[in-house]
This record gives C-alpha cells, sequence and structure tokens, in this order.
C-alpha cells in the first residue's frame, strides 16, 4: 500500500499513483495521498468523524466518487482530515469508510493545497500485480 507525487503529469494541478495489493488497500492510499494534499494529517486532531459508504457499476468509478466525497466534505463542513480507515467489497462494489479530522483551523493546523475537484483527465485504475490507480486534483 503505497502513493506518490507525479510531478510531470499535471503542471498546474496535483496528481498522484496510489497502489495496493487489494482494493481495499488502493483506496486506502488514494484517500491518504488526497488528505496528505489537503493538510498535514499529524496536525489535524481527530475531533470529527463522518461515515461515508457507496456503491458503483465499476471499481474506477467506486474511487472517483470516494475521492469526490471526500473534497465533498471538505467544501460543505470545512474539514480536513487525520485519518481515514476504508473497506471494499470487490464482489460487490461496495465502500464503507471513516474518515476523522476536523474543521480548518490554519492557526493549529499545516494546511496545503485547497482542492476544487477530481478530474477524469488521466484518471485511471488498473489491475497489476496488484491494483494501480492515477488521479489528478484540480487545485
Amino acid at each position: 500500500m503505497s502513493y506518490k507525487f507525479l510531478s510531470d503529469v499535471a503542471i498546474a494541478d496535483t496528481a498522484f499513483e496510489a497502489t495496493g495489493k487489494t482494493l481495499t488497500e488502493l483506496f486506502q492510499s488514494a484517500a491518504v495521498a488526497l488528505i496528505t494534499t489537503l493538510a498535514d494529517p499529524k496536525t489535524v486532531k481527530p475531533a470529527l468523524a463522518k461515515v461515508i459508504e457507496l456503491k458503483a457499476e465499476t471499481v474506477d468509478k467506486l474511487l472517483f466518487n470516494f475521492l469526490e466525497e471526500l473534497v465533498y466534505l471538505k467544501d460543505t463542513d470545512a474539514m480536513v482530515f487525520s485519518k481515514v480507515t476504508v473497506t471494499v467489497d470487490e464482489q460487490k462494489l461496495t465502500l464503507l469508510a471513516t474518515v476523522k479530522g476536523d474543521t480548518v483551523k490554519p492557526a493549529e493546523q499545516k494546511l496545503g493545497q485547497d482542492i476544487k475537484a477530481v478530474t477524469m483527465h488521466y484518471f485511471r485504475v488498473e489491475k497489476t500485480n496488484g491494483w494501480k490507480a492515477q488521479v489528478v486534483l484540480d487545485i
């Protein structure tokens, strides 16, 4: 389970590649990359918790919708995150996740980029020896 930022994919945006041996690990890695883009998770207290439940027709739509839900929570609740746990049912294409974090507090948190959206630009999910996804975030 890992992720790395890709500096040569999108010049005005932020791109990352996430990997995992399983879909759950892939989704976990992608979520950590997104929340790390918003703020340093070590500086965010886990004061609030949100549960996310999703179902989709394809793996790529499930990942896209999940990441978009994190951006939605950031926008509607002015929330940044300290921790995320994800479980994906590969057969049913369902997701159950819990994110913990707090409202934005610039004096206490080391904030990063403000993500406007997850884009379809270069977005892909592939099954390799495990799973790999490439994601571009509009900042």
